[in-house]
């Protein structure tokens, strides 16, 4: 099986053998035919040496043409023959042996005759890659004296061009073999680096773990690295198939598990709310007892026949007022403890809930005056919510901030300010932000983890249940928003509330001002 390494490798090595022997073959074709031109040359000025060495005694029967040393000097130079004819004669003369075949004296003719140069070649050899020429005819005409005398030609034998051809060859291909080679060797170095390897290693990734299947992407023939690389993906991708079905299946568990949590969850808070109400008996035994004592007592006077109007009236005022005590702290408990039911849900004004309070507020006669301001700079504040249930927020918070200005010693005169402004949250939701700032004796900073805790308070016995901020935080949570307390202990506290709007506005929030 021919793995994709081989198969690279040979196709590039063939490659590029056949485009270097290609360009190897254009150069070598046209080096030979510069060497046949260059031979023409040399046979041209050959024969003008041979018409001007031609002695006095050429035409005589039986003379020699030539000097000895010419002679040899042409017979060196790969001349086969010399042949000349005076113009007008049937006579030809020779020098060397010359062929049948092929014959010079037509061209003789065609020089005299026409008085120019006349070249011809003849014969084919093989010389390694291609054909040569053989032999190579020239005539040319030349004068004896002032007057045209014939022409003179030669045949000479191109076999030493051919064999410097062939020499040139074997170099060539030895060239050709080593370039071969060192490219081949570089190119598929770096073929391996870019493509095989990374192959390879996507191969033994997605192979990690093996499945049954072993069905081939690629049909028939198996491919080497390719066909590795196939059944490893048709491996993965069963596996993401059967890791999907099991992501669906753990999808639909989680569900039913998270359906069974939540349902669990309203267990626990309803369960909590009722621990919560029995941790609160124990600590409101005593707020309880002592109004129902003094009741008692106030009822035991009432029933003394010597009491006037004016007491009678004074001892059943004092027990409504013990009796009012009770009822809020039973009612405050119910309202953390009762399981959620439908609220009536409305949109509603938050400026014009906070103005509603507000004048309801003032009426209240305080220990310290206080100074009641407001900066409400919503451009939207309707909100979708339990009217009373916010009523009941707000006022807490109110009353807690008197609460506090009360406790605080010191002749600095009181105030609560209430302000309002819209903004955006990460999710891009538009909300109202109500900020409550007092100057009140403030929370230190180890009870601002607690304070939202059910039944936790820093007044005096009988003053506060610490279900105030806990029906707050619920109310708020349950509607949506977020209730956050900052404070300085000594120099006040601000409480800042977060409501969605009813409205979703696509426009920008105004900036919002400090409390």
């Amino acid at each position: 099986m021919h793995t994709l390494k081989v198969q690279l490798g040979l196709t590039f090595s063939v490659l590029l053998f056949i485009s270097m022997f290609l360009f190897g073959l254009v150069l070598l074709m046209f080096w030979q035919r510069n060497e046949i031109h260059q031979e023409t040359l040399v046979s041209s000025r050959l024969l003008q040496l041979a018409s001007s060495s031609l002695l006095p005694t050429t035409h005589e029967p039986g003379s020699k043409a030539f000097s000895p040393e010419t002679a040899q000097l042409f017979e060196e130079s790969g001349i086969l023959c010399l042949q000349w004819q005076k113009k007008g004669s049937s006579i030809i003369f020779s020098h060397g042996t010359c062929p049948t075949e092929p014959s010079l004296i037509p061209l003789l003719h065609e020089a005299s005759q026409g008085g120019s140069k006349k070249t011809s070649y003849s014969g084919m050899t093989w010389n390694g890659f291609f054909f040569t020429r053989q032999f190579l005819l020239l005539a040319t005409p030349f004068q004896d004296g002032e007057e045209s005398y014939g022409a003179i030609g030669l045949i000479r034998s191109l076999e030493k061009s051919s064999m410097a051809i062939h020499n040139v060859q074997k170099i060539f291909l030895a060239y050709l073999v080593i370039n071969v080679l060192i490219f081949t060797t570089i190119g598929f170095t770096r073929l391996v680096h870019l493509v095989i390897r990374p192959i390879q290693r996507l191969a033994e990734l997605a192979d990690s773990r093996r499945d049954q299947s072993d069905t081939s992407f690629f049909p028939g023939e198996r491919w080497g690295e390719f066909t590795q690389l196939s059944l490893s993906l048709n491996r993965l991708v069963s596996r993401i198939d059967g890791d999907k079905q099991e992501l669906r299946s753990t999808v639909q568990s989680l569900k039913a598990a998270n359906e069974e949590l939540q349902k669990n969850r309203d267990e626990m808070i309803r369960a909590e709310k009722l621990a919560s109400i029995g941790r609160l008996s124990a600590g409101l035994a005593h707020e309880i007892g002592n109004p129902l004592g003094i009741i008692q007592g106030y009822i035991d006077l009432l029933s003394d026949n010597t009491l006037d109007a004016e007491e009678r009236k004074e001892f059943s005022q004092k027990a409504l007022h013990e009796l009012n005590r009770i009822n809020t702290l039973i009612r405050n408990l119910l309202d953390l403890s009762r399981i959620p039911t439908a609220s009536t849900i409305a949109t509603i004004e938050v400026h014009t809930l906070l103005k509603d309070i507000l004048e309801t507020i003032r009426i209240r006669k305080t220990v310290v005056k206080i100074n009641y301001t407001t900066d409400l700079l919503a451009e939207d504040s309707s909100v979708t919510v339990d009217s009373d249930g916010l009523r009941q927020v707000f006022l807490n918070c109110i009353l807690n901030s008197i609460d506090a200005i009360e406790e605080k010693t010191g002749s600095e005169k009181g105030m609560i300010h209430m302000a309002t402004a819209n903004s955006i949250s990460g999710e891009n939701e538009n909300l109202i932000r109500i900020s409550l700032q007092d100057n009140g004796a403030g929370i230190s900073e180890e009870h601002l983890e607690t304070i939202f805790d059910p039944f936790f308070t820093t007044k005096e016995v009988g003053k506060g249940t610490g279900l105030g901020l806990a029906v707050a935080h619920n109310f708020i949570k349950k509607s949506g928003g977020r209730i956050h307390v900052s404070s300085t202990l000594g120099r006040g506290s601000t409480v800042t509330i977060t409501l969605p709007l009813a409205s979703q506005a696509d426009s920008p929030p105004q900036q919002e001002k400090e409390a």
